[in-house]
């Protein structure tokens, strides 16, 4: 799995927004790691896991004893670390950025989907992220430009991986010619 589209995304971000005097960054002894937290370690040595996922989380007799599975941003090897320090990155601000855990293939099918909506006209009428979700299933939807409405038309595809631009362009074609009609309603 390859994930070189996300860490750019994700070190843009943190270094857009410096992290002086721990910025959205919590040291971990007010929070406690858990799976899915985006963290830093401290106090080890340099190495590609110094930006991870917490993919698993083994509780010892103590904090000190604690194993964690992470998920190095570089290429996505996991690897287990025990006695380190983790700084927990802000759960609200992770939330906010669902582009930061997709792969490359990922990546490459909303550069397809934006693809199918610019070859049919895209301009009101406009793609949003594609919300993947469990096994391949993915679910497209548009907004409109300025939120001159709130219109929204989303539809689940069970297979994204399958999903060819020729579709794609279909159902923005339908979610165009539905706010066309309930504009003019």
């Amino acid at each position: 799995m390859s994930c070189s589209r996300a860490r750019v995304s994700i070190l843009s971000e943190l270094l857009a927004f410096p992290t002086i005097n721990q910025k959205d960054w919590d040291t971990g002894r007010l929070k406690r790691a858990q799976v899915g937290d985006l963290v830093s370690i401290s106090s080890g040595p340099p190495t590609k896991w110094y930006l991870s996922w917490v993919k698993k989380i083994e509780e010892g007799e103590d904090r000190f004893s604690h194993k964690y599975l992470l998920e190095s941003i570089d290429d996505g090897e996991l690897c287990w670390w025990s006695n380190v320090g983790l700084n927990i990155y802000s759960r609200d601000r992770v939330k906010g950025c669902v582009i930061w855990q997709w792969d490359d293939k990922q990546f490459a099918f909303n550069d397809r989907w934006n693809k199918a909506c610019k070859k049919n006209g895209a301009y009101i009428v406009l793609p949003v992220l594609p919300v993947f979700g469990k096994e391949w299933s993915v679910v497209l939807n548009v907004r409109i430009r300025h939120r001159i409405s709130d219109f929204r038309n989303p539809k689940t595809f069970p297979d994204w991986r399958k999903l060819t631009i020729k579709q794609m362009g279909e159902f923005y074609k339908e979610c165009y010619a539905k706010y066309n009609g309930r504009a003019n309603d």
